[in-house]
């Protein structure tokens, strides 16, 4: 298989670095050039990939495309771009839809939208795709879980809850501050704060179906820490800034 991506950036980098630590065999990766210290450093740390020097070259050695542009860049790079009609086309980019996407990518046949995050790098996500070909959904098998979406307003809706990483981890951060604040030790308080919500996280995913109301109040026991917690959050109307700032998000699609 010959694989080759246009941009590399965290997230087309942290596929790479998965596909390589994976179980796929007979596997060329070819890098565009630019961002040349990450495409360099991920070339001299895997045999299969090389870098080449030039968006077109990496199209013509390849038979699947990752595209992961910016957005705003999107249209002027794949404009310029000669593809071909035997070329299976990935886009991770957030705000390019099908049809225009389809429409840069012409002549090509075989095009489809994928969401990997960057636990691809440890071979544990969830990689929502868009009307992917069963090569494409074999491919990201070797980084997580495939999840087909076969409908675009469903697969933007998904696209939105990656927007909410930063402000997870500030969570995660301002709970582990609390605890140091009160005197635990700042590297048990980080530990034991994301191992906590990463066992839940794993709780969930054992349920099914997965029910997040059920499993609340199954944790919510009367007059217990929960059930005044989630009273308290609610009617400070925490979960509603969330809900908020994903509907901001949405509109940008």
């Amino acid at each position: 298989m010959k694989l080759g991506f246009i941009g590399i950036g965290k997230i087309a980098s942290a596929v790479v670095q998965g596909l390589c630590t994976s179980s796929i065999g007979g596997l060329e990766i070819f890098l565009s050039p630019r961002n040349a210290d990450l495409s360099a450093k991920l070339a001299d740390s895997y045999a299969q990939v090389t870098r080449l020097q030039s968006n077109q070259e990496v199209l013509d050695r390849s038979e699947i495309v990752i595209l992961a542009v910016r957005p705003a860049a999107a249209a002027e790079v794949l404009g310029a771009l000669r593809f071909r009609e035997d070329h299976t086309v990935v886009s991770l980019i957030a705000l390019l839809k099908y049809a225009d996407l389809q429409a840069l990518a012409k002549p090509a046949a075989r095009v489809c939208r994928a969401i990997p995050l960057p636990t691809v790098v440890q071979h544990n996500c969830p990689i929502p795709l868009f009307r992917a070909s069963d090569e494409v959904v074999r491919l990201f098998a070797h980084l997580g879980e495939p999840l087909p979406v076969h409908d675009e307003g469903q697969l933007h809706a998904i696209w939105t809850l990656t927007g909410l990483i930063t402000p997870f981890y500030e969570l995660l951060g301002q709970l582990a501050n609390w605890t140091i604040q009160h005197g635990v030790d700042p590297a048990i308080a980080n530990v034991y704060t994301s191992d906590l919500f990463q066992s839940l996280s794993f709780m969930a995913q054992q349920s099914d179906p997965i029910d997040f109301g059920e499993l609340a109040g199954h944790a919510a026991t009367p007059n217990g820490m929960n059930e005044q917690a989630g009273l308290e959050i609610r009617e400070a109307g925490a979960h509603q800034a969330w809900l908020t700032a994903a509907d901001k998000l949405l509109l940008r699609f």
